[in-house]
């Protein structure tokens, strides 16, 4: 006779069994009581006869970052006592046989996984650096550079595409690599890749930044307002998107009584104090001059860098009453 299974937790013995994740759950608190034995389930759905036979297979599913995606058969490091000597020299053979496109990915995909932790990086990161360093391979252009240097240019090529904010020193710091080498090797794969990089968006730098230096929501919500206006200016053309992020950021933090200095701005942004200073004083200047011909800029400018002196002077530059209602509120 079968006991019946009682929650530990609330004493209910009706439980629900999930047999695709091998867990017996409580149904009243939600508990997982235990876990049982769940035979391998498909992780793919078939609706017709031949799309059930494209997609069978046998085992895991494959990966572009493991090598011979997943599907890898070896020689195993145990040696059986009569016949010891001659599973060494397969082994032997086996690793002479192998192309050197083969040996750089033995290489190429632990580093990438030691990328993945450090900076914790998604699976589709993960695959888009796998497929490009598996491409560059096959091109043959990794003879002269090194299997580290492309790989983390690799990386960054993915995350430009994939928008996922991530600096050229913090792959470099992440996988001690010169940045001029990942630098030169990361415009050679966009040379040859030609890949559709789309625009940096600074609203996810400044989310990034403010995550990191513990920004208030209200603050962070402003900062991107801010942001929108001066990419709608184009005063944010040409200039590194994590400085100016962090610029705004400080902005939005001095117009919301915040108290974030430039240092822990940079230190989170991979900056210098002095980049967050010059942007300061460039946006200052670039929406003085736009102020003198739109109300609009100038309504802007007010809004960002409010103080008594620049709205006095400001004002000068109001030629509609509307510009004066929006500068005063």
């Amino acid at each position: 006779m079968q006991a019946s299974v009682v929650c530990s937790a609330c004493k209910s013995e009706v439980v629900v069994t999930d047999h695709e994740c091998g867990e017996v759950i409580c149904s009243r608190c939600g508990i997982v009581i235990d876990r049982i034995e769940s035979p391998a389930v498909q992780e793919w759905r078939a609706f017709s006869a031949d799309e059930f036979f494209r997609k069978s297979r046998t085992g895991g599913p494959t990966s572009l970052a493991r090598f011979n995606k997943g599907m890898l058969t070896s020689i195993g490091n145990g040696n059986a006592r009569k016949n010891g000597l001659n599973f060494n020299r397969m082994r032997v053979w086996d690793f002479r046989i192998q192309a050197a496109n083969d040996r750089s990915l033995k290489q190429a995909l632990p580093e990438l996984e030691h990328l993945k932790e450090s900076l914790a990086l998604p699976e589709t990161i993960v695959e888009k650096s796998a497929y490009f360093y598996r491409k560059s391979s096959r091109l043959g252009l990794i003879k002269g550079r090194t299997v580290s240097s492309v790989l983390a240019a690799s990386v960054y090529l993915a995350c430009r595409e994939l928008e996922n904010p991530r600096t050229l020193n913090e792959i470099a710091a992440a996988g001690n690599i010169a940045r001029k080498k990942i630098s030169r090797d990361y415009r050679l794969l966009v040379r040859i890749f030609d890949p559709k990089i789309p625009t940096v968006d600074h609203a996810r730098c400044i989310t990034r930044i403010a995550n990191k230096v513990g920004v208030s929501e209200k603050t962070k919500r402003m900062a991107v307002r801010i942001m929108r206006q001066i990419v709608a200016m184009q005063i944010s053309a040409g200039k590194g998107p994590m400085g100016i992020a962090a610029t705004v950021l400080y902005i939005a933090c001095l117009q919301a009584g915040e108290v974030k200095t430039q240092k822990e701005l940079s230190v989170a942004a991979g900056v210098t104090e002095v980049t967050i200073r010059n942007r300061y004083s460039e946006l200052k200047k670039y929406l003085q001059d736009f102020a003198k011909s739109s109300s609009l800029a100038m309504a802007i400018f007010v809004f960002a860098f409010q103080s008594p002196i620049i709205i006095h002077s400001a004002a000068r530059y109001a030629t509609t009453p509307k510009a004066i209602i929006t500068m005063h509120h």
